[in-house]
């Protein structure tokens, strides 16, 4: 109650911000190809990386990875129609 006698709401608390995911799948397309950057910064769980690993479809193939502090995987697929080899998907050269 307040000096008049008037109640006066409860103070309420700011509601904490969603932490950030500690994994994320950044995509990226360009021409017929789309890469996904999976990024994983240290601490992220088994649990953060199988939430972001569902975002990447099951047909990408991993063909590159960087770490430093985070690890960068990049996965690619091609878009559907495509008969495109794996090797060339990876830029291997024979």
């Amino acid at each position: 109650m307040d000096t008049n006698g008037d109640l006066v709401p409860e103070p309420r608390g700011i509601p904490a911000p969603t932490p950030a995911s500690l994994a994320e799948v950044v995509t990226v397309r360009h021409g017929p190809l789309v890469d996904h950057e999976l990024v994983l910064t240290t601490g992220a769980t088994a649990s953060d990386l199988t939430s972001a690993m569902i975002l990447v479809p099951p047909q990408a193939a991993l063909v590159s990875f960087h770490g430093d502090v985070d690890l960068s995987l990049i996965f690619r697929e091609t878009s559907r129609g495509r008969d495109d080899d794996p090797d060339d998907l990876a830029g291997s050269s024979t």
